[in-house]
């Protein structure tokens, strides 16, 4: 008989039998299921599986439309060069490699850091490439090429970098590109290349840009590529040809830095002992320097100067200055390259032409004049008489005359920029007369130009003071407004856009940067044609008049001549004190402090064809500083 402890023994055996054989079962049933659901329920999720790393898929970048001038003279354009590919997988390393890879050639922090940000935020399963830089020199692609057996993972392709062959002359037009900025947009490829930032290159982006192609890439377990063929063809992106003219821009921008100064040779023994005491100096070149009339280096005037076509708007120049080299974004710009640009004092990155907000100053005075003829306030016979000055209140308002300009009628106030003329008119046509005035011929507004660095600037009437500042218009500020001082701020597109309209004398002309306008698209003026006439023969009279105030700089040809209205604009308000004592010349105040010059016109006078606007900034009297730089690019546009 078996004893107890042989039964126990037994019944422990098969109770652990038992339920092996239930967990055997169990097991086998699982694996079965499993098996069934593999073969039939997931075959097709894991065959795509399969394919994806059997293949991948790498985004083809297409080539960058050209910017072009109105000649077709390269604006923006694209050359070849090298790019560094990382062939991404799970199993790499990716730290590892860049570490390598920075210790053979130098990789910028900005390069690394977008890199990373790439692969961080990769959001689509079509990518398995990613860019680690798209500056390699040839030198770079030499020094890997032969450690290649090191990075199996990387591969080199052709690329195209972006290059502005006109540089600084249109760089505040044609903008610049850059790394694409955003990364939390589903199935986005613009990583992968640059796109526009600023001006044009920002404003076209889309249709310069083009459309992404695929290579289809077939790949080891560990992503060494086998084979590799272009799944996607890429569309490549739309040429943009602008309305400016390259060679006018060329000679715009070197006139109007040189203003009056003189160019003289860095050979100059006297230049050679000031360059040594100065810190810096802003060379035209490097054999010549600007010298004022005191005989001292000083740097290139800034500002602005725009030429408009009188019938179809289409801008044929466009001057900012002191601009920026575009160039500089192609490549690598560290920080303190960047920090330099954005924080230098003179602002470079603005464009003037667009951007640049002025008080007008006398520059208007002819928008004064048409509100108060359109209004039938006054006709062109009536006189008022300037002393020199005006009494309003407790306050006095000058004139630019010190002893005044005695009698005068409407025609002879703009032909001499009289300010209390104008002062006159103003109290008898109100500011919102003026303002809307001013608002029909241009200013106060955006206009529908192809890029979006502009500003509206201010055009106040009595409701803009009130929503601004809670408190009532006074008349005191309708005489600043009445000269183009005070609240009015304008840009130069705005002051050209002005004097096209009066030129043109039909049509509400826009500006462009693209050549398609036609008069048809434009909104009728709605302006008297004798009041035009009158105001356009009272311009004439500015330049060829005997009293003009800028009489000594007329063209002087038979053919064309020019007709404008200067304007000088106080960047610092005179007080009582410095009249009682004697004005300080404008070219003795620090350098912020000294007036702006400006001068609008247009030519020929007969038959109107371009108009211009010219700011130059803190240059002084806008007849002796502002007014022959314009008679010289017309002479220059009309080949005299």
């Amino acid at each position: 008989m078996k004893n107890k402890s042989q039964k126990i023994l037994e019944q422990t055996v098969s109770r652990r039998f038992f339920f092996l054989s239930l967990l055997k079962g169990s097991i086998m049933g699982t694996i079965g299921w499993r098996l069934f659901d593999l073969q039939l329920v997931e075959n097709r999720k894991y065959e795509k599986l399969s394919d994806d790393n059997q293949f991948n898929y790498r985004i083809i970048a297409p080539e960058r439309g050209r910017i072009l001038d109105r000649e077709m003279r390269l604006l923006a354009g694209n050359m070849d060069g090298f790019s560094l590919v990382l062939n991404w997988n799970k199993y790499l390393n990716v730290h590892q490699i860049i570490k390598k890879i920075s210790e053979i050639i130098i990789l910028s922090e900005k390069d690394i850091t977008i890199f990373y940000s790439n692969i961080r935020y990769q959001k689509n399963n079509y990518s398995k490439q990613f860019l680690i830089t798209k500056n390699l020199s040839q030198k770079d692609v030499s020094k890997l090429a032969v450690r290649s057996i090191e990075f199996p993972e990387i591969s080199f392709s052709m690329s195209k970098k972006r290059v502005y062959p006109q540089g600084i002359i249109a760089g505040h037009i044609t903008g610049y590109t850059g790394p694409y900025s955003d990364k939390n947009i589903e199935n986005n490829y613009l990583n992968q290349v640059d796109v526009g930032k600023r001006g044009l290159e920002k404003f076209f982006d889309v249709r310069l840009r083009g459309e992404f192609g695929r290579k289809r890439n077939e790949v080891t377990s560990r992503g060494h590529i086998i084979d590799s063929q272009i799944y996607e063809n890429t569309k490549p992106g739309q040429d943009i040809q602008i309305t400016l003219d390259m060679k006018l821009q060329a000679f715009a921008l070197e006139r109007l830095e040189r203003g009056n100064y003189d160019l003289i040779s860095v050979e100059n023994k006297n230049i050679q002992n000031q360059i040594k005491k100065l810190k810096s100096v802003n060379y035209v070149n490097k054999n010549f320097v600007y010298l004022n009339k005191k005989n001292k280096v000083v740097s290139p005037h800034s500002g602005s100067l725009i030429v408009m076509d009188v019938d179809n708007g289409e801008v044929l120049c466009s001057v900012s200055t002191p601009g920026f080299d575009p160039n500089i974004f192609s490549r690598d710009l560290d920080v303190d390259e960047w920090e330099n640009v954005k924080n230098d004092t003179k602002s470079p990155l603005l464009n003037r032409s667009m951007s640049g907000v002025y008080p007008p100053g006398s520059t208007i005075k002819m928008a004064v004049a048409l509100a108060a003829l359109e209004a039938g306030i006054i006709n062109y016979k009536t006189k008022f008489f300037c002393k020199g000055f005006k009494e309003l209140g407790t306050s006095t308002f000058h004139c630019w005359a010190k002893d005044g300009h005695g009698r005068l009628n409407l025609m002879e106030a703009i032909e001499q920029s009289c300010d209390v003329y104008f002062y006159e008119l103003g109290l008898k046509v109100g500011i919102d007369r003026i303002a809307l005035m001013l608002k029909k011929l241009g200013l106060g507004q955006y206009y529908n130009i192809q890029i979006h660095d502009r500003s509206k600037g201010v055009v106040p009437n009595i409701e803009w003071k009130l929503r601004r500042d809670g408190l009532n218009w006074s008349l005191g500020e309708t005489l600043n407004a009445s000269i183009g001082q005070g609240y009015i701020l304008t840009t130069p597109l705005q002051l050209v856009t002005m004097v096209t309209r009066i030129a043109n004398g039909k049509f509400a002309v826009n500006p462009s940067l693209t050549m398609f306008n036609e008069n048809n698209k434009f909104n009728a003026l709605n302006i008297n044609n004798k009041h035009l006439n009158f105001i356009k023969k009272a311009m004439e009279q500015v330049v060829t008049g005997r009293n003009g105030t800028a009489r000594n700089y007329k063209i002087g040809s038979k053919k064309i001549e020019m007709a404008g209205k200067t304007g000088t604009v106080q960047v610092v308000r005179i007080s009582e004190a410095e009249r009682e004592q004697g004005l300080i010349k404008n070219e003795d105040r620090p350098w912020k402090k000294r007036d702006h010059a400006l001068f609008v016109g247009y030519a020929p006078v007969l038959k109107p064809k371009y108009a211009i606007s010219v700011v130059v900034e803190h240059g002084g009297s806008g007849s002796s500083v502002a007014a022959p730089i314009a008679r010289d690019v017309f002479k220059h546009l009309f080949k005299l």
